[in-house]
């Protein structure tokens, strides 16, 4: 028997638990956009958070529960609103939570190895050769201002930036897939079962926290982190796992990481 009959997709949503798990994700797409933080958010999520405990759907319970802890984290200590906290602190809290009720362990079903034949590595080179050359090009032809990105970077020898770079690419990595290609993802599978939908959904989420401070950002940086979005949800759909598309996504953050190490040592 193969790996891939193994797993067992996530149990459907009840009606009320696809209503949840819909109204969370609309909520976390205003907040992204949102310049400001706004306590209603964390107001929502709490309300969605009981709804979904009243109704003992666990893909709204756990969608509902990263809402609340991703709406809230930024009212705990003002550094908890920029990169990385913004999102390792709301995951951390997850995790808490999670784990220390038993029956709410079992919407962390996604976290799985997966398979990773050739073909699974052919798309994932792929994907990471057009992504590479895609943030190269936003970076040449739009010339935007990394002011912000560039602030993240301490100042370091530079025997230092292959390291630094390797534990930004796999860190980072780590959290957006965990959120977006993880949790948001089985949540909208039980929603709307294992197909386009769900993956086009977390696509959009994906690119709209991107939209005010990621790399790319703007509007041509939504369209490429919606696009890539939804080449990272294929590539975990069909190696039902999380390895590939972390893979993926830690090539692109490695280009991301030479093009600011580059202007750093030119400067």
């Amino acid at each position: 028997m193969t790996a891939n009959r193994l797993i067992q997709p996530p149990p459907r949503s009840s009606l009320l638990g696809t209503v949840l798990i819909c109204t969370a994700a609309i909520l976390l797409s205003i907040l992204s956009f949102s310049p400001s933080v706004n306590i209603w958010f964390a107001a929502l999520g709490a309300l969605l958070f009981a709804a979904a405990l009243f109704v003992k759907d666990p893909p709204a319970i756990s969608i509902s529960l990263f809402l609340l802890t991703f709406a809230l984290c930024p009212f705990l200590h003002p550094s908890l609103r920029n990169w990385p906290f913004n999102l390792l602190a709301p995951i951390i809290l997850y995790l808490v939570v999670v784990l220390a009720v038993p029956r709410f362990r079992r919407s962390l079903q996604w976290l799985r190895v997966g398979r990773f034949g050739k073909d699974i590595l052919v798309f994932v080179i792929a994907t990471s050769v057009v992504s590479g050359v895609a943030l190269y090009l936003w970076y040449r032809l739009l010339r935007p201002d990394l002011g912000i990105h560039l602030a993240y970077l301490p100042e370091m020898r530079p025997w230092l930036f292959p390291l630094a770079g390797l534990g930004f690419a796999m860190g980072n990595a780590a959290m957006e897939e965990f959120v977006f290609r993880g949790l948001i993802m089985e949540s909208l599978d039980s929603a709307f079962g294992a197909g386009p939908m769900s993956i086009a959904v977390q696509a959009w989420l994906f690119g709209a926290l991107h939209f005010l401070k990621g790399f790319p950002n703007g509007w041509w940086g939504l369209a490429m982190t919606v696009v890539y979005g939804v080449l990272l949800g294929v590539i975990r759909r069909r190696s039902q796992g999380m390895v590939a598309p972390w893979l993926a996504h830690v090539c692109a953050d490695l280009v991301i990481f030479a093009i600011l190490a580059g202007i750093v040592l030119q400067a």
